[in-house]
Formats: C-alpha cells, sequence, structure tokens
C-alpha cells in the first residue's frame, strides 16, 4: 500500500512525517485521492475535500505545506552558487549582535556566503561569509544576492536593488 509518508519520501520527509503523526486513516485516503501526483495540486480540487475522513483537513493542510517547503528547498539556489553584496555593515565573529566585530565592510563589497547557520534575527538570518577582511558572519538583512533564487532570510535580490540603489 503507497502511504503519504511513501509520497513524500521523495522529497527528504521521513523524518518530520513521522514526527507529525498523521493518522492512518487520513493517509490512506491522500494516498488513494491523489495516487500518483501531488497532494497540493490534487487537493486543488475543491471537491477532494469533501471526500477526506472527518478529523482529516489540518493533517492534510500540513502535508500540502511540507511539500511545498520541500520543493521550495529542492528549487533553491545553492549558496556557493550565488554572487552576494553588502550594503554595509559589520562581519561579526559569531552569528549574532553581541559577537565581537571583525570588521566593517562597505556598502557594495562582494561577500561569498559559506554557510547558512540557521540562526535568524529580526525577520533575517545570519550567514557566515568570506569578505577580503576574512571569514564572519552577516546579518541577512543588510545584504543582497544574484546568481539564482534569493535565500530566505536575504533582503534582497541585487538585480532589484543593487547596493547604493537606495
Amino acid at each position: 500500500m503507497i502511504t503519504v509518508s511513501t509520497l513524500l519520501l521523495s522529497g527528504g520527509l521521513a523524518a518530520p512525517l513521522q514526527a507529525q503523526g498523521f493518522g492512518q486513516a487520513c493517509e490512506q485516503a491522500v494516498a488513494k485521492l491523489c495516487r500518483p501526483g501531488e497532494i497540493g495540486a490534487c487537493f486543488a480540487d475543491e471537491a477532494k475535500w469533501t471526500l477526506l475522513p472527518e478529523g482529516c483537513t489540518g493533517d492534510v493542510q500540513t502535508m500540502i505545506e511540507m511539500e511545498r517547503e520541500a520543493k521550495a528547498e529542492q528549487d533553491a539556489t545553492p549558496l556557493d552558487q550565488l554572487t552576494a553584496f553588502s550594503y554595509g555593515g559589520i562581519l561579526r565573529q559569531g552569528p549574532s549582535m553581541d559577537s565581537a566585530k571583525k570588521a566593517s565592510l562597505k556598502p557594495g563589497q562582494p561577500i561569498q556566503i559559506i554557510e547558512d547557520p540557521d540562526i535568524w534575527f529580526d525577520d533575517y538570518k545570519w550567514y557566515k561569509v568570506k569578505t577580503k577582511s576574512g571569514i564572519g558572519y552577516h546579518w541577512g538583512g543588510i545584504f543582497c544576492t544574484q546568481g539564482g533564487t534569493k535565500p530566505d532570510g536575504v533582503l534582497y535580490d541585487c538585480g532589484e536593488y543593487p547596493p547604493g540603489s537606495f
């Protein structure tokens, strides 16, 4: 039998699905209604929602969101393929405003994103970067990227708002 877990395994969602604890009846209903396609596309047909067992709406909404997130991750441009530029600011030793200053960055200074430690501050992420001043952390709220999909937690796409344009 195909389960929702099987449908989403290709997106690397096995562990998150298990952690969600979806009801077996819900998983079976979704597998029957949506096989072999995407859950979100399947439930774009409003009539499918009426065919779900009682209490499955929330599970299906979560499955659709997990599917969207997995697709976005697969479609994301790898960080090492992006070009990034600072809008100015401080290169820090760690990913926080309290971390010691390593250097000041000028608007338009190129930065190379090395890592996304997934640390958020005021709606933007901290990124580990390499600059001519060394390796450190730069807050995503004061730089832009170009050459692919702008990562979550970065202020702008440089094509839309190049350094010095505002």
